[in-house]
């Protein structure tokens, strides 16, 4: 599952478990009819129709299919549904997933998703395996990640349960471990008309401080870096993959556009000669969308710590997941500092993941007026902002060869306080006394503590 080149990984073990992800699947609506499934028809049941694929409920459950009738029969509250899939006709379309995406479904609620049929159990006892054949799971894919000190398993749940209801069988049987589904995450992004270059001015980012990443260690957790690409020429790299066994990856743009950010060169980046480690999670779902598991996070978060990237940019957020809460503990208690987007979905008081995690820099993004981006999520989880609106990136991949790009979103406002938490030799308590407050007096739920700003001279290696 593991790649590594140099420009510059997922090593598993031996019982299985199911992955959750997290994408946005269009919802279903109301089925009508019986049709042709095996287990009351087209994920109707006389039942409301309103997930993504799942022939759900035998007669009056309630159904989450999109009315193919061919789901697994999974209930996931009090449908009795086992049926197979059937063939369908006409304009009903049966259940596939395209070659190499992620197969996922929504959590009840509508806002979460996860990898579908796939539950993830970390540091159980060495009786799980047996527990977990003689129950029906098989187990995907086994894993020690041996720099978080964690062992971790994905299971395919059983025919005939639903993911939750797999979940607490698991979680009752061994409860000293943690067991949760593979949540699914999303790059925070989006393109806005072009405007002036203003962000390197917001921060004050001085020409000196361009060689404060001379002997730093940078992390990137995205998509992957298209490093040939002439503005990353000459930038110190280390690349793994951590995609899921036979997804396919994602489009480099994301990860790229970050990662010129931080290190892009001829007078660009912002720490050009800092090493960036740049860790690869991101497949496509069904739809082509970017998405990354919670499993891959935490391989890639473990890659880093045994390189001892000290200093993390994610630019992705999505829901809770115990796994990748545990995996960034144990990342922080190893000297590790992340900094995340706080995500666009335009919600107050809705955490977003890992930015809402304890310790996590969580960043939103502002305009060149000092305004808030208006997608960006609001709540006790903001620490800083940071320049993420109208941002214009030179030498991207275009359609016609390497091009300017304009991009918006809180995931570009991250590397700006990334490059900052490095200058300050990763004293994020100095770095937030710093900050230019914005909004209301003090910390609030818009800003946090306020516009970051660079130092007046490099603290890599000082001693304060």
């Amino acid at each position: 599952m593991a790649t590594v080149a140099i420009v510059t990984a997922t090593f598993l073990i031996s019982t299985p478990i199911a992955k959750q992800h997290l994408a946005f699947a269009d919802p279903g609506g109301n089925g009508k009819g019986r049709g042709n499934g095996n287990a009351g028809g087209n994920g109707h049941g006389n039942g409301n129709g309103n997930g993504h694929g799942h022939n759900a409920g035998n007669e009056n459950g309630n159904g989450k299919g999109n009315g193919n009738g061919n789901g697994k029969g999974n209930n996931s509250e009090n449908g009795n549904g086992k049926g197979k899939p059937s063939p369908v006709s006409g304009n009903d379309t049966t259940d596939l997933e395209a070659p190499g995406s992620l197969p996922d479904e929504r959590l009840p609620g509508g806002h979460d998703r996860v990898v579908r049929h796939e539950i993830v159990v970390t540091d159980a006892s060495t009786a799980l395996g047996v527990f977990a054949r003689a129950s029906g799971f098989q187990v995907l894919h086994t894993e020690s990640l041996e720099a978080l000190g964690l062992h971790v398993t994905r299971f395919a749940t059983p025919e005939g349960l639903s993911a939750t209801q797999a979940r607490n069988l698991i979680a009752q049987q061994f409860p000293e471990a943690m067991v949760d589904y593979n949540h699914l995450y999303e790059p925070q992004t989006s393109r806005s008309l072009p405007a002036g270059d203003y962000a390197v001015a917001a921060v004050h980012w001085s020409p000196h401080l361009r060689e404060c990443g001379v002997a730093t260690r940078l992390g990137l957790i995205d998509t992957a870096v298209d490093w040939s690409l002439p503005i990353l020429n000459g930038a110190h790299g280390q690349t793994a993959n951590f995609l899921e066994a036979g997804s396919e990856a994602a489009p480099a743009e994301h990860g790229t556009a970050i990662a010129t950010l931080l290190v892009g060169q001829k007078g660009f980046g912002l720490l050009p000669s800092a090493e960036l480690y740049s860790a690869g999670i991101f497949g496509r779902d069904g739809d082509g969308v970017p998405v990354a598991s919670a499993t891959s996070f935490a391989s890639a978060l473990d890659w880093l710590v045994t390189h001892k990237v000290a200093t993390v940019n994610v630019s992705i957020s999505g829901p809770a997941d115990r796994l990748v809460e545990l995996a960034v503990e144990r990342a922080q208690q190893r000297g590790a500092e992340l900094v995340a987007a706080v995500g666009n979905d335009g919600t107050t008081a809705v955490p977003s993941f890992p930015a809402a995690y304890a310790g996590v820099i969580g960043v939103t993004a502002v305009d060149q007026a000092g305004h808030v981006f208006s997608k960006a999520n609001r709540g006790n989880f903001v620490a800083l902002a940071a320049p993420g609106v109208d941002l214009l990136i030179p030498g991207q991949l275009t359609g016609g060869g390497a091009g300017d790009r304009l991009v918006t979103g809180t995931s570009f406002a991250v590397p700006y306080v990334t490059a900052a938490l490095a200058s300050y030799d990763n004293n994020a308590a100095r770095m937030y006394a710093d900050a230019l407050d914005l909004g209301a007096p003090g910390s609030d739920p818009v800003f946090g503590r306020g516009l970051v700003q660079a130092p007046s001279i490099c603290k890599v290696g000082s001693v304060e």
